[in-house]
């Protein structure tokens, strides 16, 4: 049991008694006396005020405990010079007060209330006085523009009008909080509006995924100061300002924002590291859509947008052949493979993915 307990039971015992003596010098109750020292009926009282203590002393130790917490995280809050301003003003105001009290002591009429009244005035004002020049209590002063650091990530226009990235946030595999500056959007909004219609596809997605994130981890849009440079420059010093990742699937941008220093992240990027290892010798079935750089070349691509290369392929153009692994190339911008076609013989093989 604390000693705040004990020291308030003692507190309602003595009150118990008090209130007795009282009623018995009010002549309300007889005195009934127990000996020498007191009566019966002090004693009664005394253990009343006890068990009343026994019922309050609870709840009011709780409540005072709660409002000790309360006040600790109240002066947490203040800014260190303000305690430190009061408690030299109040320490000064009852020094002076204790000057006064002595001097006029000596004043007929002068009493306790007149001490107390001093007293207060001189702490009251000191300490508005002391808060007021607050700064001059300072014991270290902070850094006149410390930048203020939020985190999270801020995504730009090729990542969003990629559209996977509202996948990953649904299945909980992004954190938040999310940001997306105005240049960002305003640029999506230019899409849309293209005349081109694969632009205005673009623009469409990329804000149909901006709905998405909204709704699934929230996004916040930044206001921040526009400027006549690049708005790739703009996203990269925002996202810097913050102390936030730059969620990008540009392979340009991500260079430059680790020249400036700026964490990214790339959808592509994790695209690729989740891929199915496809090695020399495995085989897959593509559609060959299109020539390749060298003649004779054939070029096709998987669900996943990983280019296959096929030799000898482009008479095959616009049909699904079977190919067997010959290369595969690990380039900046993704993974590149080469293979060959399966003879006439063998059967329609399955890829990996398929299995």
């Amino acid at each position: 049991m604390s000693v705040t307990r004990w020291v308030l039971y003692t507190l309602f015992a003595y009150l118990g008694y008090r209130v007795g003596v009282w009623l018995e010098v009010s002549n309300l109750i007889s005195i009934s006396p127990l000996g020498n020292l007191t009566s019966l009926n002090r004693l009664y009282l005394g253990v009343v005020g006890l068990l009343v203590g026994f019922l309050l002393v609870p709840r009011l130790t709780y409540w005072m405990e709660r409002r000790w917490e309360n006040g600790q995280v109240w002066l947490k809050r203040l800014p260190p010079e303000i305690p430190v301003a009061i408690t030299a003003a109040s320490g000064l105001g009852l020094l002076l007060a204790v000057l006064l009290t002595n001097l006029l002591s000596q004043i007929p009429g002068f009493s306790a209330i007149h001490s107390l009244i001093i007293a207060a005035v001189l702490v009251s004002s000191l300490s508005a006085f002391a808060i007021a020049n607050r700064d001059y209590f300072r014991l270290a002063r902070p850094p006149a523009h410390a930048p203020k650091t939020r985190g999270g990530k801020v995504l730009d226009t090729s990542v969003l009008i990629d559209g996977r990235i509202g996948d990953v946030a649904e299945m909980g595999f992004l954190e938040g909080p999310l940001f997306v500056p105005r240049q960002v959007l305003r640029e999506l909004q230019q899409f849309a509006d293209a005349s081109d219609a694969q632009k205005r596809a673009k623009g469409r997605r990329g804000l149909d995924t901006l709905e998405r994130l909204k709704l699934s981890v929230g996004l916040e849009v930044l206001d921040g100061d526009e400027s006549d440079d690049p708005v790739d420059d703009q996203i990269l010093a925002e996202a810097k300002r913050m102390g936030a990742a730059l969620v990008t699937n540009d392979h340009a941008l991500a260079q430059l924002s680790r020249i400036y220093g700026v964490k990214t992240l790339s959808v592509q990027a994790l695209a690729s590291a989740l891929r199915a290892p496809l090695q020399q010798g495995d085989t897959l079935s593509i559609t060959i859509v299109k020539e390749g750089k060298e003649p004779g070349q054939g070029v096709g691509y998987l669900e996943d947008g990983t280019m296959v290369v096929v030799d000898d392929a482009i008479s095959f153009k616009g049909k699904e052949v079977g190919v067997v692994i010959t290369q595969s190339i690990q380039t900046q911008i993704g993974r590149l493979l080469f293979g060959k076609l399966l003879s006439e013989e063998t059967n329609r093989p399955t890829s990996k993915a398929e299995r």
